[in-house]
């Protein structure tokens, strides 16, 4: 994905027993990964990991910048469909492995890929991890697919 990011949904569909993220671009491409339960689990602690080395959930969620998309409505707003193009696919491709790079600029640059082809990078910052974390917490939740997790387990590992 070398467009701007411009929206991201993760929603649980039944019927798949999977999640279903669905990223957008400002040049209207619209990207979907389906996670299973497993690769949500993989991904789930990357993220943990990335948000333990910026400080924690506490300190990225208080952040100037996260606290300006909460009240813009990020984690509100309807996911917008007005989508021209689908680069992997209609019905998307199921997620297989994740590479992760932190950019010198201290970017979490996430690469999720299916087993052969194309995947997309999702560029995080600080503000995006938080709003990610998120977005996958609250789809895990919906399936129901009862992972161990502290309420503030991406701060809990930080230590002074």
């Amino acid at each position: 994905m070398t467009d701007q990011l411009h929206q991201i949904n993760i929603a649980y569909i039944d019927k798949e027993d999977r999640l279903l993220m669905r990223a957008t671009t400002t040049n209207g491409d619209e990207y979907r990964i389906w996670f299973t339960r497993r690769y949500a689990g993989l991904l789930m602690d990357i993220i943990n990991k990335g948000m333990n080395e910026r400080g924690g959930m506490t300190t990225l969620g208080s952040a100037p910048q996260t606290t300006d998309m909460i009240k813009d409505g990020a984690l509100e707003k309807p996911f917008e469909d007005n989508v021209i193009n689908y680069p992997l696919g209609e019905k998307g491709v199921l997620g297989f492995g994740i590479k992760t790079n932190i950019t010198e600029d201290k970017i979490l640059s996430l690469q999720l890929l299916p087993e052969n082809g194309q995947g997309i990078t999702l560029n995080l910052n600080d503000s995006l991890i938080y709003m990610f974390h998120n977005l996958l917490t609250q789809g895990i939740a919906r399936a129901d697919w009862n992972f161990k997790q502290d309420q503030d387990s991406a701060g809990s590992e930080h230590i002074h």
